[in-house]
């Protein structure tokens, strides 16, 4: 569906991926994903978005939660599975041409534990990590 997106919540080791954001002058974190093309379920934009976004190989476990942003964008995090990588933009993904100066794109593994201190967009995604990651 258009406008839909796809989000992977990919842990190792007490940590999770997530990707550091810089924005005219805003700092945030997100989870990486992106939008669903058309012809694609949204695990499979989740697995492209994740590889092109961070070059982390991983595979869909299970869906763990649907909301609608303040924007009424729909959102899919799903459990991935790690299986290889380390964290950095993939050569032809969209954020290398976009990333200058004032537009930042840093994958990176973070603690589940300092998740309280970080910004991280849309509002509705740190709420969510901060319930699952207390469980």
């Amino acid at each position: 569906m258009k406008g839909d997106r796809g989000t992977a919540l990919v842990c190792k080791e007490n940590k999770f991926l997530m990707i550091f954001r810089c924005k005219n002058n805003s700092e945030y974190y997100v989870l990486p994903g992106g939008h669903v093309e058309d012809g694609e379920t949204s695990e499979e934009a989740t697995i492209r978005e994740l590889f092109e976004e961070t070059s982390i190989i991983a595979e869909v476990d299970k869906k763990i939660i649907t909301f609608k942003d303040a924007n009424g964008r729909t959102h899919q995090i799903f459990l991935c599975k790690y299986i290889s990588g380390t964290p950095k933009m993939s050569d032809n993904s969209v954020e290398v041409e976009r990333a200058s100066e004032v537009n930042i794109y840093k994958p990176m593994w973070v603690d589940k534990y300092e998740i309280k201190s970080f910004s991280i967009w849309p509002e509705e995604t740190k709420k969510y990590l901060i319930d699952y990651f207390n469980k």
